[in-house]
Order: structure tokens, then C-alpha cells, then sequence
């Protein structure tokens, strides 16, 4: 298979569709559900050429992927050797997923949900703590082993992130060097208000 046929087989893959939450918008607007439906979009996307995928090892230190929103919008992911690259393929995914769809998130929000999404992949899949134990990864497994106990529960189809545990997670992602200054192209999101996505 192609690296690119590997990407779509992940995105709708078995793991990826036990993928689902909602968080809140910022100061309570309502609520953003991340569903396997969500990575299925992502997926058509990069079918219909309105994502481009670039696979490469180049990336700015302490980055492990990017995603560049404009014309054309770009998955910038290395390849996908094993789970650590997979996670953060569907990190950069979701990032993805709200610039297609136009979901007005900040780029706080929208950075915090992405930790979310690749903590889940992590944790479904038995990668072992150390190779994912920096911040604001460490955060994230919080809120994504909340999220799996929900799961478990079986109470309610689509969990949402607890409300402290969100906000812990967004002040993570704030404080973080890449993303309080901005680092190689990277907006920082210290105020987390702004909004990358260009749809």
C-alpha cells in the first residue's frame, strides 16, 4: 500500500472508530463533537484533493507534524512507521477536520482537541507511557483515560471532556514554548481567541 492509502486505512480504521467526545467552545457557546464521522470527512477530503498529504521527516524541533491551512491545505505527517506516528497523523487530522468544515473553534481549543484525539489513539492501542510523557500529551491522557472509563460506563454514546479537566488541558497547551511564542510557521496561542482556519 501507498503512504497515502495507509492514511485513509487509518482514518477509517477499528481504533479510529472508537474516537468520539464533545468539548465545549470557548466561554459556553455550545459544544464540538469529534466522531468517527469526523476522520471519514477528513478522509473524502484528501480523496477529493482538498487536503494534500506530504509525507517527511522535516519538521521544526519539537514538532512532530503540521498542518498548513490555505490553497492548497496541507497534512504535513512523517511516515507512518508505528503508533507514535499514527497518533500524531490524527492529531494533525483534526486540526484538519475543522479547517474543512469551518468549525470557528480557537486555536487553543482546536490544539487541545487535537492532544485529545492522538491521547485516545495512545491509550487504545497500549502505547506505553514513555514514548508519549511530555507536556501537554501528559494532560491529555487525563482527559482521554475520562474518556475511556465514559466509554466503559457505557451511559452515554458521545462523553464530553470534563469541564476542569478541559480547561487544565487548554492552559497546558498555552503555557507550552511551541505554542506561547510560535515556533517555524507555528501561531502561538497564548490568548487562545484566534482562529487559523481558512475552510
Amino acid at each position: 500500500m501507498s503512504a497515502r492509502d495507509d492514511v485513509l486505512a487509518l482514518l477509517r480504521g477499528q481504533v479510529v472508530s472508537r474516537i468520539r467526545f464533545t468539548f465545549p467552545f470557548l466561554q459556553g457557546k455550545g459544544t464540538v463533537t469529534i466522531a468517527p464521522a469526523s476522520f471519514h470527512r477528513v478522509a473524502r477530503a484528501i480523496e477529493a484533493g482538498t487536503v494534500r498529504l506530504q509525507i517527511t521527516t522535516t519538521f521544526p524541533p519539537g514538532v512532530g507534524g503540521q498542518y498548513q491551512s490555505g490553497t492548497p491545505n496541507t497534512l504535513l505527517v512523517a511516515p507512518l512507521l508505528g503508533r507514535t506516528e499514527q497518533g500524531l497523523l490524527l492529531h494533525e487530522c483534526t486540526h484538519a477536520l475543522f479547517d474543512v468544515t469551518k468549525t470557528q473553534v480557537t486555536d487553543n481549543e482546536d490544539e487541545a482537541a487535537a492532544y485529545v484525539v492522538d491521547a485516545l489513539y495512545f491509550r487504545m492501542t497500549g502505547l506505553r507511557h514513555p514514548r508519549w510523557n511530555a507536556e501537554p500529551h501528559v494532560t491529555a491522557g487525563g482527559v482521554a483515560d475520562a474518556l475511556l472509563a465514559a466509554y466503559q460506563a457505557g451511559r452515554t454514546p458521545v462523553p464530553a471532556v470534563d469541564a476542569a479537566a478541559w480547561t487544565q488541558l487548554r492552559a497546558a497547551v498555552m503555557l507550552h514554548p511551541v505554542y506561547r511564542w510560535g515556533s517555524a510557521g507555528i501561531p502561538g496561542v497564548l490568548l487562545g481567541t484566534g482562529s487559523g482556519h481558512d475552510g
